[in-house]
């Protein structure tokens, strides 16, 4: 292991505060992967049709794909236009 040091920013960096910045995060790391884990066995275990009822649930509750990409904004001058031409007719 190479060891140096260097500034940045006016702070003196090391290679070992480095090595003990990367201890710490691989620990989240692992902490990640532990819930993943966790998570897709959950899955695995719920019966298939349990999986397609809450993806069911999950689909209906869900706003149109207007509303969620460009806000409430087109909607409402869709609204608008569709007044406008009713009150035409």
């Amino acid at each position: 292991m190479h060891v140096y040091d260097w500034r940045w920013q006016g702070k003196l960096i090391s290679s070992t505060t480095q090595a003990k910045r990367g201890a710490a995060e691989m620990a989240s790391g692992d902490d990640l992967i532990k819930y993943v884990t966790v998570q897709v066995v959950q899955y695995m275990e719920k019966p298939k049709d349990e999986r397609k009822q809450m993806k069911a649930s999950a689909k209906a509750i869900r706003e149109p794909w207007l509303t969620r990409w460009f806000g409430w904004g087109p909607v409402s001058l869709i609204m608008w236009w569709r007044g406008k031409s009713e009150r035409q007719r």
